[in-house]
């Protein structure tokens, strides 16, 4: 095998209004909203329960999109009822996000909240059937083409919403290399 080469098929997120120009047969999941069970499992507005919201100990929400809109800081104040039911958007313009006593930009914002917290819970939530599979999918070759409702997967792009799907992608890429750095050292 190429040094170049990874001992799995990435997978891809695909934007969702990519979805239709992928080539016949190929593995695409729906993880949004929208997506049949199990899939709908991993959308942040899904209400798992019991998510620890980063910034405030001992305080936690139903839902990532709940601890992500409930920190937004719009006219100066957070809403911490949006950590209770499913997850909702919340209209305004938001100054940042509140992380303990600090204000965050989007960016950081997504780094120290929304990431930490969506991937809290893949590793806690989620039926771990469900990610194996996905995982050994993965390592079996096969690429799998992950999307939701969104076209942004870069967390850099403050002016684009950030699609979960890339994050759920950057999380099954990165177990798949631990597995094999794993296999490799035993």
């Amino acid at each position: 095998m190429s040094r170049n080469r990874l001992p799995f098929a990435r997978a891809v997120f695909t934007p969702r209004y990519h979805v239709e120009n992928l080539p016949t047969g190929s593995t695409i999941i729906d993880v949004s909203s929208y997506a049949p069970e199990p899939y709908c499992t991993l959308s942040p507005m899904w209400v798992h329960g019991d998510i620890p919201v980063p910034g405030m100990t001992g305080t936690t929400s139903d839902t990532v999109e709940g601890v992500w809109q409930g920190l937004k800081v719009i006219r100066g104040e957070i809403a911490p009822r949006y950590f209770h039911g499913h997850g909702a958007k919340r209209g305004g313009k938001p100054s940042g996000h509140r992380f303990g006593k600090k204000l965050l930009g989007i960016v950081e914002a997504r780094r120290l909240i929304y990431i930490p917290t969506y991937e809290w819970m893949l590793t806690h939530c989620i039926a771990s059937e469900l990610l194996e599979g996905m995982i050994e999918t993965a390592l079996s070759g096969v690429t799998q083409y992950i999307h939701d409702v969104g076209d942004s997967g870069d967390i850099n792009d403050a002016n684009q919403p950030l699609a979960h799907a890339a994050v759920l992608v950057q999380y099954i890429n990165r177990m798949c290399l631990t597995r094999n750095t794993r296999s490799r050292d035993d």
